[in-house]
């Protein structure tokens, strides 16, 4: 059975859903294909928060649902390994009714015009005359298999990425995650006996014996309802589950276990393109996430809305191309992926620190909340490398700081190769070798060896 639409969508998650919308309200025929069936379309195991300024861009396609937000967030506390140093930094933001959010946007992408088939299993993209035209899938609930094609797939699978990473290695689109690209995360939803202190304010604990190169959090819903999980670095091989039986479970009065599951997430660079011949991939699926912290509900939602004005582009123009849809990549870079690769060099410079290293630097104010405020939201500049040049002379563990001084230099570097992203595909080989050198040189100063093949 072979069915035809303008844009078949993969996965019906942030992403793919909001893609989906965006699409069906422009106009285009759209199919939305969703693995999961019934009751769990729409869940997908995350932290659950999402910041304000996010809402606030959605907001301008999409209304969103106020009951869906049921936490007003007022910043973060970081806490160093030992608890003795507290970051509070501000930033505000929601908490998500998580289970609910996944439905209704896609609810919104049908009312809008998408045909949804959930219960529908992409496994290989359709490949013809060097183009992505479809994709294979399985129907479930029928045991029949079906064929959906469209003029453009976007692939919104999750961190597999199922349509890509299918793809011929000679395509670009079809990098593959190395472990060292993914932190593995476990987390439960509970309520507690008892309250939270301070639950306008999420929880993010560094402690590389809990959960070694990465964090364990605690996002409050209410006082006494909490997300709790951490991630670890993929590359070490670490149970996340164990480790948070052994370590946090035992920290709260748990009264009621709502949702338990884990997954990995990829926590990296950007893609070497999200676009090429018929295809653009979004969300977890473009690896477009915070390599720091590992959110990636805003990010899904900006690669849902600057993919669509893509395809929009490219429909009219009557071409689906790699050409034809490279502006999606330009946008991305220059509206978060240079960020994203300047957070990937601080990441990997924080993976190779111990307790003790980060017991130092934070209560040493090495870098100040507000510090940690601007590099999150507009990216390293060169006022924060040129402080650190300055504390190199006069504050001790000249190692550590050396490491963060390169961090930070870096990461300008890199961020600013992100930001000159070449504007044609044929420029796309050389662009990438000098991104690739760049990162061995930083890498060999910091000790981690060559990148992952």
């Amino acid at each position: 059975m072979s069915l035809s639409y303008d844009v078949v969508v993969v996965g019906a998650g942030t992403a793919g859903a909001y893609t989906a919308y965006n699409l069906a309200k422009r106009g285009f025929r759209v199919a939305l294909l969703e693995s999961k069936s019934g009751d769990k379309v729409g869940v997908k195991t995350c932290g659950d928060a999402l910041g304000k300024h996010h809402v606030d861009r959605m907001a301008k396609y999409l209304t969103p649902n106020p009951k869906i937000l049921v936490n007003d967030i007022k910043g973060v506390e970081l806490f160093s390994p030992d608890m003795r140093t507290k970051y509070v930094i501000p930033g505000e933001g929601y908490m998500l009714d998580r289970f609910n959010w996944g439905k209704w946007l896609v609810k919104e992408a049908i009312n809008a015009g998408a045909e949804f088939y959930e219960g529908h299993t992409a496994t290989v993209p359709i490949l013809e005359n060097g183009q992505v035209s479809g994709v294979k899938a399985n129907d479930n609930r029928q045991g029949t298999h079906k064929e959906f094609r469209g003029r453009i797939v976007v692939d919104a699978s999750g961190s597999v990425g199922v349509v890509r990473s299918r793809l011929p290695d000679t395509w670009p689109i079809s990098e593959r995650l190395h472990p060292e690209d993914v932190s593995h995360a476990y987390r439960e939803v509970f309520y507690i006996d008892g309250s939270v202190e301070n639950p306008q304010y999420i929880k993010i604990y560094l402690d590389q014996t809990i959960s070694p190169g990465g964090y364990w959090w605690a996002f409050p819903y209410s006082s006494d309802f909490l997300n709790v999980g951490l991630g670890v670095w993929g590359t070490l091989k670490v149970n996340p589950n164990a480790n948070y039986k052994r370590y946090l479970e035992p920290r709260y009065r748990i009264k009621n276990k709502v949702h338990m599951g884990g997954g990995f997430i990829p926590t990296r660079r950007p893609l070497k393109t999200l676009v090429w011949n018929g295809i653009v991939a979004v969300g977890d699926a473009a690896a477009a996430v915070n390599p720091l912290h590992g959110g990636g509900i805003g990010q899904a939602l900006l690669t849902g809305e600057l993919a669509s004005k893509a395809i929009e582009r490219a429909f009219s123009a009557g071409r689906y191309d790699a050409a034809t849809l490279w502006s999606y990549n330009v946008d991305y870079m220059n509206e978060w992926g240079y960020r994203q690769a300047q957070l990937d060099v601080v990441r990997l410079m924080l993976q190779t620190l111990d307790n003790d290293d980060l017991n130092f630097g934070l209560s040493r104010k090495l870098l100040t909340e507000q510090d940690v405020l601007d590099i999150s939201s507009r990216g390293v500049t060169l006022s924060v490398v040129d402080k650190l040049r300055l504390a190199l002379q006069f504050v001790g563990r000249p190692g550590l700081l050396m490491k963060l001084y390169n961090a930070m230099s870096y990461a300008k570097r890199i961020g600013d190769l992100y930001l000159q992203y070449p504007q044609r595909p044929e420029e796309l080989d050389r662009w990438y070798a000098k991104v690739v050198e760049t990162y061995r040189e930083y890498r060999d100063k910091i000790g981690l060896g060559p990148m992952p093949a």
